[in-house]
């Protein structure tokens, strides 16, 4: 049987697509998608030692992405990724994909190299429960962002 779906690797080869998924996806959630959002994104689709966007895909079909970023942590003693977002179509919700996609994405990195994966949740975030099963803790807290509300768009 051949799957149905996976999660692809973002690059400049899919740009646009990784680009309009993002986009569409903000746009479900009420958020903004500015040109420092898109400058970001291009950013580390062209830089893999800053981070990495992944394209999650459905029959042929982009429903979400994940982005990643990479630093370097003294209080973790080594290298840091930090999964910034997992976000899917709500058309995807509901479906388990999301557990399977953080599995393929935790996999990706454990073979890439950062020594520590954490993860930006938001508690409200309906995929709070699924990071927590696949061994995230809720211990991380962020105390100042200069990033608009996501209240105000």
């Amino acid at each position: 049987m051949s799957r149905t779906w996976q999660v692809v690797l973002g690059s400049p080869v899919n740009r646009r697509d990784v680009l309009g998924i993002v986009r569409k996806c903000r746009e479900e959630t009420g958020r903004t998608f500015n040109k420092h959002y898109e400058s970001a994104i291009s950013w580390f689709l062209v830089d893999a030692s800053a981070g990495r966007i992944y394209l999650i895909d459905v029959r042929g079909v982009p429903a979400g992405f994940a982005s990643v970023s990479f630093q370097q942590s003294v209080s973790w003693g080594g290298r840091l990724a930090v999964l910034e977002e997992l976000q899917l179509l709500k058309a995807y919700e509901g479906q388990g994909l999301a557990q399977r996609v953080l599995r393929a994405i935790i996999g990706d990195l454990e073979n890439f190299g950062p020594d520590v994966v954490v993860a930006y949740v938001r508690e409200d975030d309906p995929l709070a429960a699924v990071y927590e099963i696949e061994g995230f803790s809720r211990t991380a807290l962020i105390r100042y962002s200069d990033q608009e509300s996501e209240e105000t768009g």
